[in-house]
């Protein structure tokens, strides 16, 4: 049977460039792929023929060869033995599929570059995330030593994590010998798959051990000490080397990832390294300034209040908010002032407020209010007196 011309075939014109080959081969073997086309032979014949032209013209030797010389310069001339498809003599085809497929999936494994990995040897353990939830204060300062009790798995004591009884080996799978993988003809293609008979570990465990039944590891609740940074906040979180689970035959430990939930604070807001709180402050301090005494987290300090302070007036005090995870000195803490009005007065303090509203009137420090303003809201000496018995 006379061979068609491998450009006709790929539809391509004689003096395309290699990504015009490469492209157009793609198409084709999506189109006419087996897994595409189960049972369909005709489709099959045209998947192994396009194949067979991206082969030769993909390749600078042998393109030059089928120019000169046709199907004899590359050995498939005359149609006696045919083409003989090998995935492994293609390196590129994976690269052609990788991008469809993220270099996995089927096309993966028709197309890799036919090496397998070897099974049986130490897997690296898994990470671990913990949720820890500190108090306000352990945030903010750091905690020197802190346990927490995880379950994870541990390599079993009394294999040693090999899964085997005392005095015992494990033994090469006699389904894969050993590779992990077993070999599938879907067709004419040959595909790689995890073996059914030891899990893709390439051993089997003739005698397991009795006490991690051949896992090798056991559950465990292990206590974990570690150091809590000054200054960390809610939903950060703090890596533990090592302190993950352990793996598979004799491999090391993954990581443990503590996130941080912080709880509140009934006095301070925090605003990443700042605090924010809100002050009452009397109002005659407000009007003739002063100094107060005030308690913040790092001990008592002085709160210097203007003469004439605005009630809403915010106030910073430096150096007193939270410690930088990354970096020298703390954060600020601000204060918000709001304006304390006693609830109950003495019979002289309401009297000394009235007198200080009226000389506030009369001096035009406060709007000028109508007469009999003051008895209407303080109320007369003689209803105050009724009101107290």
């Amino acid at each position: 049977m006379t061979k068609r011309d491998y450009y006709e075939i790929l539809g391509v014109s004689k003096d395309a460039s290699v990504d015009e080959i490469k492209k157009a081969y793609r198409k084709l073997a999506m189109q006419f792929h087996p897994d595409q086309n189960p049972g369909n032979k005709e489709a099959e014949e045209k998947f192994k023929e396009a194949a067979e032209a991206y082969a030769v013209l993909s390749d600078a030797d042998k393109r030059r060869n089928y120019d000169q010389f046709g199907h004899a310069g590359v050995g498939g001339a005359g149609g006696g033995g045919g083409f003989q498809f090998d995935p492994n003599q293609f390196a590129d085809f994976q690269d052609i599929f990788g991008s469809f497929f993220g270099g996995g999936g089927i096309f993966g494994d028709i197309f890799g570059s036919g090496q397998r990995r070897r099974a049986g040897g130490a897997e690296q353990g898994s990470d671990l995330q913990y949720t820890l939830r500190v108090d306000f204060k352990e945030a903010v300062f750091g905690v020197e030593a802190k346990e927490i009790e995880i379950p994870r798995m541990e390599a079993c004591d009394s294999c040693g994590g090999s899964g085997c009884e005392s005095g015992t080996r494990p033994q090469a799978c006699p389904q894969c010998r050993g590779n992990g993988q077993v070999a599938v003809r879907q067709g004419f293609i040959q595909m790689y798959v995890t073996c059914p008979r030891c899990e893709g570990r390439g051993q089997i465990i003739p005698s397991p051990c009795t006490n991690c039944r051949g896992e090798g590891r056991i559950h465990r609740r292990s206590k974990i000490k570690f150091k809590i940074p000054a200054g960390i906040d809610r939903g950060q979180r703090l890596r533990l080397n090592g302190e993950g689970e352990s793996g598979r035959n004799g491999g090391g430990r993954g990581d443990l990832y503590v996130v941080f939930d912080v709880a509140g604070d009934p006095l301070y807001e925090r605003d990443g390294f700042d605090l924010h709180r809100t002050f009452e402050v009397p109002w005659p301090i407000l009007t003739l300034g002063g100094n107060l005494p005030i308690e913040t987290l790092y001990g008592q300090d002085t709160l210097k209040i203007a003469p004439g302070t605005p009630g809403d007036k915010v106030v910073k005090i430096p150096n007193a908010g939270v410690p930088r995870l990354r970096g020298a000195g703390r954060g600020d803490l601000y204060l918000h002032l709001r304006v304390a009005v006693p609830q109950k007065l003495t019979p002289q303090q309401e009297q000394l407020v009235k007198e200080l509203l009226e000389t506030m009137i009369s001096n035009g420090q406060a709007p000028e209010q109508p007469e009999g303003f003051l008895a209407k809201v303080f109320g007369s000496e003689k209803n105050r007196k009724k009101k107290k018995r």
